[in-house]
């Protein structure tokens, strides 16, 4: 039988205008014209919600998480798209449903009921059972300014979820509440969506989304940039902060990052159907300022000029052009002064650049000229365009032949001409491209092994390893191997680096298998993951935190220890001596 849709969102798009001045405000409704420019916070999101499902909403601050929630709420109205919804609705999107301060707990709870439309005899009921959920003492009888953030947000949760709803939102308000009622909250919404209704649940702690969600919506720039099962997009959130994070903080990785700016990608190399190119800075390695990229005009190509679509979701298959989006640094769709851009930024973690494809028609046709128009936030930093050279595997600048300049706006014209390669040449530049590519370490599986056998389910107290393969590719001074367990609730349980039991490697080359042997397994029963990785050798305190990163996995290994008797033992299951004196 089909599971039945209870939430559908279909392009749903949210705009918000901007004024630079209050004034324009007046300008505007008196003169007409646009006067303002339009914030995407939300930009043709789509996605379906089934009975029973779980559903995580995670991201960074500005993706559009909070809006999204909102509109499907009925707090709000989408600029453009559809939205049915099947069921009522309950959500937590603040600390406080309807306060009134002045009034204690007992009269907020009877007034919040009153406007989710319970009658008067159920209400002494309801009240009963909220109180003794929120369990909050003497402080019911209290007026509600005299409440903590835990303590509203305690008494938010009991009302929201006192008329079990169809579908429950909760915008990360339990964040204030004690672990105690945030365990009891948490068993509420299993249950709740056990009985056949759905979670919509957004957090920045993507163990409180493994806990809670089965499904989770990875948002980034007002649209959804990975849709999928929890713990795979978890697992790829987390590799994306991660990358993010050694591009910041590691100096290999800076440099490492500004090496590779001119080589191809491996994936890029793989179709001469199309010419690809990017936006970059002129004369720096990365994005100082916010350019608001206006219109890109190709001609040379086709008999008629091709514009480049900055529209978000552009079919490939189909169009002549089209932004490369994913994993470059072009940013969400922004309107300047009713004009539709497409905001480019820095962005760590991300491919240099922004970068737009043209297909091919004819392959004689390969003298072509670009013309680009955009704004800046000033006229200091000047962009360029490159040409990915498919005979050398290399990003190459083309000619600015003109350059025309306003106020902040520029018209910038580049010329150049493509030289596609045959099959066999192309060939040869992939199997450069893919060597040069070629990371330093490989970390090639992640295995729990009982008795060198893999296992994925141990009994506690069973001795067991933790094996890591490694491959070495180029070769490095000192090596060395770490793992962190965590457990299935976010728990930090054990990190450890080969280097710390002597275990650092000197000029490694090939293969290795690194064994974490835990002779004495002191894991209390629970569900576990494993973080690993290859870094430039333990010399504490001289290289930690470590300067090179070579590889890491999220989430690669997973296994679970099962209770031995039905005792829970918490994180560690060990005994200790005991003196009674």
């Amino acid at each position: 039988m089909t599971e039945k849709s209870v939430i559908e969102v279909t392009d749903l798009s949210k705009g918000y205008p901007i004024y630079s001045k209050p004034t324009h405000i007046l300008k505007e409704l008196v003169f007409g014209g646009v006067r303002h420019d339009t914030f995407w916070a939300l930009r043709d999101v789509s996605f379906t919600v089934k009975e029973g499902q779980r559903v995580g909403i995670i991201g960074p601050n500005g993706a559009g998480k909070s809006t999204l929630l909102r509109i499907i709420a009925g707090n709000l109205k989408a600029s453009s798209g559809s939205l049915k919804v099947n069921g009522n609705v309950s959500a937590l999107l603040s600390l406080v449903p309807a306060w009134n301060l002045e009034q204690t707990g007992v009269e907020n709870i009877r007034f919040n009921l009153l406007l989710r439309g319970c009658q008067a005899k159920e209400i002494g009921t309801l009240t009963d059972e909220i109180k003794a959920f929120a369990e909050l003492g003497n402080f019911i009888d209290q007026p509600v300014k005299t409440y903590s953030a835990g303590m509203s947000a305690r008494l938010s949760f009991a009302i929201a979820t006192s008329v079990i709803p169809e579908i429950l939102i909760v915008d990360e308000v339990l964040g204030a509440g004690d672990g105690y009622f945030a365990g009891k909250a948490a068993q509420r919404m299993r249950e709740f969506c056990e009985r056949g209704k759905c979670l919509l649940f957004v957090s920045h702690s993507p163990a409180a989304v493994q806990q809670m969600c089965d499904t989770v919506i990875w948002m980034e720039n007002g649209s959804i940039r990975l849709h999928g099962e929890a713990g795979y997009v978890l697992n790829q959130y987390e590799l994306d902060y991660r990358a993010s994070e050694d591009e910041q903080t590691r100096a290999y990785h800076k440099e490492l990052a500004n090496d590779s700016k001119t080589i191809a990608a491996p994936e890029d190399l793989s179709d001469t159907t199309f010419l690809r190119f990017r936006v970059t800075p002129r004369e720096t390695n990365s994005f100082i300022e916010t350019h608001y990229v206006r219109s890109i005009m190709v001609r040379g190509i086709r008999e008629e000029a091709i514009s480049v679509s900055l529209e978000v979701g552009e079919d490939s298959d189909k169009a002549e052009a089209w932004l490369q989006l994913a994993g470059c640094e072009w940013g969400r769709l922004h309107e300047r002064s009713g004009q539709t851009t497409r905001i480019l930024s820095r962005s760590t973690g991300k491919k240099y650049g922004g970068e737009f494809l043209v297909k091919i028609a004819d392959s004689n046709r390969k003298s072509y000229n670009l013309e680009i128009c955009l704004e800046s936030e000033s006229s200091n930093e000047k962009l360029s365009v490159e040409l990915l050279d498919m005979t050398e595997g290399v990003w190459k600048p083309l000619a600015c032949s003109r350059e025309q300049n306003t106020i902040a706006k520029d018209t910038l014209i580049f010329e150049g001409s493509a030289n596609m390669p045959d099959r066999t040449v192309l060939y040869e530049v992939q199997q450069k491209v893919v060597k040069e590519h070629k990371p330093t370490a490989e970390i090639l599986e992640v295995l729990l092994l009982v008795e060198d056998e893999q296992k994925a389910i141990i009994a506690e107290n069973t001795p067991f390893e933790i094996a890591v393969r490694v491959k070495f590719n180029k070769v490095v001074e000192l090596a060395d191997v770490g793992i962190k367990i965590t457990r299935s609730d976010g728990v930090y349980v054990f990190w450890q680096s080969s280097g710390l039991s002597g275990g650092n490697m000197e000029n490694p080359v090939g293969e290795y298998l690194v064994r974490f042997k835990f002779d004495k397994n002191i894991l209390g029963a629970g569900e576990y993951s494993v973080n690993t990785h290859v870094s430039n050798g333990w010399k504490f305190p001289e290289n930690y935190p470590y300067s090179q990163i070579y590889a890491r996995t999220v989430g690669t290994l997973g296994f679970t220890v099962s209770t031995e008797r039905d005792l829970d033992f918490g994180v560690l299951n060990v005994r200790v001596p005991v003196v009674i004196e």
